[in-house]
């Protein structure tokens, strides 16, 4: 109570602007209000701060310059996904979700990032119309907020996010996350922390996620499935991830993911290009579960480093949000995995003969090429067989006849 004490009469004093950490502290847990926009020079990248006020841009105005970092898979902060986007037709608030991953670290109540949004201009001739607007997300289930997760551990969040379209219409515009601009974090304590998006990581599709934001409009439901110290191996054109499932869920109901659901996963090859694959979970033994992706129609060549954070939604109604993380996982793996070019046949065809046929069938296909063969050489003897002499002198005696 002393310390609370002497901390309001600090904030009014005005000499408790920072906390010894350098992060400011609200002492209340609250989104800082509105900025005045700070601009910057039409063919610079913006300066201003995530909690800004929206402000109109010229849309030719540099955008998420900054590298989304795709390799930092122990980055405290990292962005897992971004869906259910909404929009209104004409100006008005859009809505979406965003899943993050806390790794050893506090997670925060309040995440505030920057958008740009593009508006379609009907008329060819005219410039396109864009806007720098604020973006506040709020954590889904408060009572994660202020949890501490020790060294090593992590906990994938849902945040729902908003922001005012004010200058066209919502519906048929781009909305990208513009990484020039540091996202604002405020903690359940009302400490505000800055972080810059080179210090964030992007799993899976979600760098890609980010420059179309609006794209992303599949809901993901309030459960979580995760194949945990995960294995891959490759059987034909099957590729088969195996761990440990683990399901988390911020509702009372029955988690869905089981034996026999089907994931709709999303994987990077080594060109970072998305290929997403309809993929069959089964159970092996009682925690031990199995994700089998046909490639046979979209070969992919990875790496353990590629998967390792890759997600997914299963088909069923829960919409559950699921991901991977492979077993004894090093960002320096370079571990190759290549499936091998599909003929697009049915599926987990595993025949023991490199052609795909049974022995019965291939023993057929060798009579009848025998038979072909035979009746082909018949009939290149019968051909050349010499046709029988003409006998002149019977035709001599004829005309004499007739004559």
């Amino acid at each position: 109570m002393r310390d609370v004490k002497e901390k309001k009469i600090r904030k009014l004093d005005g000499t408790d602007s920072e906390t010894e950490s350098g992060a400011t502290d609200t002492t209340v847990e609250t989104t800082p209000a509105a900025e005045s926009y700070q601009s910057s020079p039409s063919n610079a990248p913006e300066s201003a701060s995530a909690p800004a006020e929206n402000a109109v841009v010229e849309a030719t105005k540099p955008v998420a310059t900054q590298e989304k970092s795709t390799e930092l898979k122990t980055a405290p902060v990292q962005v897992k996904k971004f869906h259910g986007f909404k929009a209104p037709k004409g100006p008005g608030k859009v809505t979406f979700g965003v899943f993050f991953y806390f790794f050893g670290r506090p997670i925060v109540k309040f995440i505030i990032m920057r958008l740009r949004i593009t508006y379609s201009s009907r008329l060819r001739n005219l410039q396109a119309t864009a806007e720098s607007a604020r973006t506040d997300c709020t954590i889904k289930d408060s009572s994660l907020a202020g949890k501490v997760l020790s060294e090593g551990e992590g906990q994938n969040i849902n945040y729902n996010c908003e922001a005012n379209a004010t200058q066209g219409d919502a519906s048929t515009a781009n909305f990208t996350l513009n990484t020039d601009v540091p996202m604002t974090m405020v903690n359940a304590n009302g400490t505000i922390e800055s972080l810059d998006f080179k210090e964030v990581n992007f799993n899976g599709d979600s760098g890609d996620e980010s420059a179309s934001i609006q794209s992303n409009t599949v809901e993901v439901g309030d459960y979580e499935a995760t194949l945990k110290e995960s294995v891959v191996t490759i059987e034909r054109y099957i590729l088969k991830i195996t761990g440990t499932l683990e399901q988390t869920s911020s509702s009372s109901r029955n988690l869905q993911v089981k034996d026999g659901s089907t994931i709709d996963m999303v994987l990077k090859d080594n060109d970072d290009n998305k290929k997403e694959y309809e993929c069959d979970l089964s159970a092996v033994s009682a925690n031990t579960y199995e994700l089998s992706c046909d490639t046979s129609s979209d070969p992919i060549e990875t790496t353990v480093s590629k998967i390792h954070s890759s997600s997914g939604v299963s088909t069923d109604s829960s919409k559950t949000y699921f991901t991977i993380e492979m077993d004894g996982y090093d960002s320096n793996s370079t571990y190759a995995i290549k499936t091998p070019q599909g003929s697009g046949s049915s599926r987990y065809t595993y025949a023991k003969s490199s052609s795909g046929l049974s022995g019965g069938a291939i023993a057929g296909i060798v009579i009848a090429c025998v038979v072909a063969l035979a009746a082909v050489s018949i009939a290149a003897i019968m051909l050349r067989k010499p046709s029988p002499p003409v006998d002149n002198t019977t035709i001599v005696d004829l005309k004499t006849d007739n004559i």
